[in-house]
């Protein structure tokens, strides 16, 4: 299609580069340094997509990161990415684009019926509707509300792209690289100061491209890119550009998004997509410009309806028309540049003015160029469905209240400014306490929390030279007190058009009988009416006022909106704008890409992978391995053609019968040093811990100050004040800061040192009615009786010359031991032990096995211990102490963890004993009552129960104590199975206890 809105020789794109892309399945062409948006706009395409709630069409509005509606799904090197703003995304060669929110097409959209629909869908309505009828929540509105969510679609294919973080200090970061920000890295770096500076677009300079000034004798344009070449000579420099600084956080810590490969059609090898920069700066200078300020009229999220400094970047940037029939309305001289403009390229333009005979330069300059002036005019409605075709204009009072004849005048845009609104996102994030300023009308930055310093328009100063001579002398004096050198840059001469006063008014007021929408948040469909509506209903908070109806909550966080809604509520309310106060800035500023934020650790990389000193011989022996928190461990070690099912219940029946060897060197292990050492355990532990006799061993349960049980393990007492404690492999680092939090915040008048061992220690657990013939072989000099090693007894002893530990603990539920020697004799202990156990028909078993033996005992592990459960659930209240305190203590005393009917682990057998239960599965009295059938428990762990040969599952069940013997259901919604089940004792195996004491 030819480029009908493409002007000649204008504009920064190469035109020698012809760049073909597709929008919606039809092709169209552009240039290199073109956005999607500027070059669908020189095609003439304006219908991009809908509005989120309404379905109202929707076009373009703005020129950078405060567009608030023109976002597609992106299609790049077969991959697809949602939500992508089309003024961000720079045109590369087969670039493909599909419009959002909209079905079967943005041109019909079903969803549009809403628009018509609109009087039932104010502000609100979800807090008061889908209530009634009960039963259709499932199946009518939750499926309804969910297929309604978002707009683009997410891809649920791996992320092939490569994401990089780079960590980098400086003295001076600058954000932004308008006039503010060049001047500012230009004095900086002068001085001497190590300087980085950081924009947004691809081209440097911001207002500069599109103003017509003259700095030091040049161009706006000739004088960013001399003071750019400078800038990048400078080995004390870095100069970035399509990098959005979207955070800063406490320490002058702030986050950068660099763009590398998003305008490319595929990323080049080795290279990443995006880079996360995490960058620590002495200073701080913002310069991130302002953003005009839309005025609020009926119908004005039509498209064709744009901000004004929009329609002057696409034209000087571009060479794009955004009309040929334009019509400016503005409350300010920054409307006149735009109309200017559009003169100069032969286009007649209308300006509506609000005020009422304003006088300065830029005026002089329109009026000369013979542009139509009507002063004291304001734009009722747009007129115009998929794009404006007229304007319904009317004189307005002095007072702004009252609206005089209904005029109709033919225009194919609408060009509307506001005045400027400061940028002041990241000034806030850090910290700065803003302050409303009355002679423009908006926030700016206040007392600073953190070395920052906002300037130029971010700072609510709009002409040139006092922004440039502000910036010179800040990056100078700033650098100054960095570097101790005393190179000042003087600043430039300027020439620039004066401009007058703004008019302090924004929204149009509806004429009588009218109902037009007056829209204030275009994505979000959030009109003034609905405002209105939230006051009336009592909410006074603009915060709560934003949350009710969803004002500035869309993917441009109310860039364009928010002032606004505060000067609507203000007007409502009879209150100045800085009593009502203005929502909260959170990062990041703009969408930034969750494989940004990951980076490179994803995957295996997301962690460092450990290994047991043993796990070559695992490999060697055919070790089928599984991931267990950071480490890989053997989930069953496999025979010929053995599935997983087949090899666990070999290795567990082995255990049973004769001798199984496992790998614990997993578990965590922490080193307890100190006088205080019995102290902190009794404190940490909801058992005794202080008559602990030395040379045995403890089971524990540690809570959470909310009761919750956080883990279990045992803890050995090797001498007076020496213990040695072990953890569960998941929760091994969240026990050591759980104890470290305590001893240096809590407790620090307990004499206590504690260390991480885990990866001194290689462990193997000896199991099985055998384990103890095993044990005496391989240690001859020991006394492995009964009675010389009784159950939870611990000894040293000489391995072959190798220094070992022995505890007499069982995970199984069997006659067991645990060995323990340095890491680097792991590997000895490990082959001693198979070569030794031969005789004793031993065989290594892995997870799945130890798991199988664990359930059958009915011993707790993760699955049951899962951040939701207290002692009393897993059958723990016996080591709960009366007499002393621990952590978490108080609240089990809590009404709901002391309910007669509270839940408690059961075990669970299929009536038929052939159906395995899976996982997960919810435990209910009816499987024919109506959803939602009431839950009374749940599945958390099943196996194969060898000694029985039958399913055999554990489960946390309401009033479970209660429960033997009842006749339940088990539904796996997952799975579509529905199993009956009978309810019996968590101890299927040795209910006793007496294997482990043998």
């Amino acid at each position: 299609m030819t480029q009908n809105y493409r002007l000649d020789n204008i504009g920064l794109i190469n035109r020698d580069k012809k760049i073909s892309f597709k929008f919606n399945g039809v092709t169209y062409f552009g240039y290199e340094g073109d956005t999607l948006a500027s070059a669908l706009l020189a095609n003439g395409v304006h219908l991009i997509g809908r509005s989120f709630k309404y379905h109202r069409p929707r076009g373009f509005f703005g020129a950078g990161v405060d567009e608030p509606y023109a976002i597609v799904q992106l299609c790049r090197n077969n991959e697809t990415e949602p939500n992508v703003k089309t003024t961000e995304q720079e045109l590369f060669e087969g670039l493909e684009a599909t419009s959002v929110n909209c079905w079967p097409s943005v041109n019909f959209d079903i969803g549009a019926i809403n628009n018509f629909l609109k009087i039932f869908l104010p502000a609100g309505f979800y807090y008061k509707t889908f209530m009634w009828p009960k039963s259709f929540w499932y199946k009518v509105y939750e499926p309804f509300i969910r297929k309604a969510a978002g707009l683009g679609v997410a891809s649920i294919k791996h992320d092939k792209e490569r994401y990089e973080h780079k960590y980098e200090y400086c003295d001076l970061l600058i954000a932004g690289s308008g006039p503010s920000g060049l001047a500012s890295a230009y004095a900086a770096a002068k001085n001497g100061a190590r300087v980085i500076l950081a924009e947004d677009k691809p081209r440097f300079g911001g207002t500069l491209l599109t103003s017509e000034v003259n700095i030091g004798n040049q161009t706006g344009k000739e004088w960013v890119e001399n003071i750019i070449s400078e800038l990048k000579e400078m080995s004390n420099v870095t100069v970035k550009n399509r990098s959005q600084v979207f955070g800063y956080y406490d320490h002058n810590m702030l986050v950068m998004s660099e763009r590398l490969s998003d305008h490319l059609p595929k990323t080049k090898k080795y290279n990443p997509k995006q880079r996360l920069w995490y960058i620590r700066a002495k200073e701080v200078l913002i310069s991130s410009g302002s953003i005009e300020r839309p005025l609020v009229f009926g119908n004005n999220d039509t498209p064709g309806v744009m901000l004004s400094s929009a329609a002057k970047e696409y034209l000087k940037v571009y060479g794009v028309l955004v009309g040929k029939k334009p019509l400016i309305f503005t409350n300010n001289d920054s409307g006149y540049e735009t109309a200017i403009e559009f003169k100069k390229n032969g286009v007649d333009p209308i300006i509506l003015d609000t005020r009422k005979e304003p006088k300065s330069e830029i005026i002089d300059e329109a009026k000369k160029l013979d542009i139509q002036i009507k002063f004291s005019y304001v734009v009722v409605a747009a007129k115009g469905y998929k794009k404006v075709k007229s304007a319904e204009v009317a004189k307005i009072s002095d007072d702004k209240n009252e609206l005089g004849t209904l005029e109709n005048i033919k225009c194919d845009c609408i060009c509307v400014s506001g005045f400027w609104t400061p940028t002041i996102h990241l000034a806030s994030q850090s910290g700065n306490k803003t302050t409303f300023n009355k002679d423009i009308d908006a926030f700016v930055p206040g007392l600073s929390k953190q070395n920052e310093t906002t300037l130029g328009a971010a700072n609510g100063t709009f002409t040139l030279d006092e922004t440039l001579k502000s910036s010179f002398n800040s990056g100078y004096e700033l650098s100054k007190k960095i570097t101790n050198n005393d190179h000042k840059t003087s600043s430039p001469t300027v020439m620039e058009k004066k401009s007058t006063t703004h008019d302090k008014f924004w929204c149009v007021p509806l004429p009588k009988g009218k109902t037009y929408k007056r829209f204030l948040d275009f994505q979000n469909d959030v009109a003034v009416s609905d405002v209105e509506i939230a006051l009336k209903e009592g909410y006074r908070s603009i915060e709560h006022v934003k949350r009710y109806t969803t004002l500035g909550m869309a993917t441009d966080q109310g860039k364009t909106s928010n002032l606004n809604g505060l000067q609507l509520v203000s007007n409502i309310e009879n209150k100045i704008v800085p009593e009502v106060g203005h929502t909260t800035f959170r990062p990041p500023y703009t969408p930034v890409t969750i494989g940004a934020i990951v980076g490179r650790e994803i995957g295996k990389h997301s962690k460092p992978t450990r290994k047991s000193p043993m796990h070559s011989w695992h490999e060697k022996n055919n070790a089928v391995f599984v991931d267990a928190g950071v480490w890989l461990r053997p989930r069953y070690y496999k025979i010929g053609e053995e599935t997983l099912f087949e090899g666990s219940k070999r290795e567990a029946k082995n255990v049973r019968t004769n001798v199984g060897v496992c790998d614990v060197t997993t578990l965590g292990k922490i080193d307890i040093k100190g006088p205080d050492a019995a102290e902190l355990l009794n404190r940490v532990y909801t058992n005794a811990w202080l008559k602990l006799p030395v040379g045995k061993a403890r089971y524990g349960v540690m809570l959470r100050e909310d009761g919750i049980v956080m883990d279990d393990g045992t803890t050995t007492r090797i001498s007076e004040n020496h213990y040695h404690m072990t953890t569960t492999t998941a929760q091994a680092a969240n026990v050591l800061s759980h104890i470290e939090y305590y001893l240096q915040l809590v407790w620090p008048e307990l004499n206590v040192n504690v260390v991480s061992t885990t990866e001194q220690w290689a462990g193997a657990a000896i199991a099985g009615p055998k384990s103890r013939d095993l044990l005496q072989k391989l240690f001859p000099n020991i006394d492995a009786s009964n009675e010389g090693l009784p159950f939870m007894g611990y000894k040293e002893a000489d391995l072959f010359g190798v220094h070992a530990r022995i505890f007499r603990i069982s995970f199984s539920g069997e006659l067991a031991y645990e060995v323990n020697v340095g890491s680097d004799n792991g590997n000895f202990m490990w082959e001693k032990i198979m070569e030794i156990g031969q005789e004793f028909n031993i065989q290594p078993y892995g997870t799945e096995a130890l798991s199988t033996l664990r359930i059958e005992m009915g011993h707790i592990a993760g699955s049951e211990l899962d951040g939701r459960t207290i002692p009393y659930d897993n059958s723990l209240e016996g080591l709960v102490s009366k007499k002393k305190d621990f952590i978490g203590k108080r609240s089990l005393d809590r009404e709901a963890f002391v309910a007669e009917d509270r839940q408690k682990v059961v075990g669970v057998i299929p009536v038929d004993k052939k159906t395995s239960i899976p996982e997960g599965s919810h435990l209910v009295k009816d499987a024919m009552a109506p959803i939602p059938n009431p839950k009374l428990g749940y599945i958390s762990a099943s196996c194969w129960s060898v000694e029985n040969d039958n399913p055999f599952s554990l489960a946390i069940l309401k009033d479970g104590k209660n429960m033997i013997g009842q006749k339940l259901f088990a539904m796996s919604p997952l799975k579509n199975k529905t199993i009956p089940v009978e309810i019996v004792s968590s101890h299927y195996v040795d209910p006793k206890g007496e294997r482990v004491r043998s």
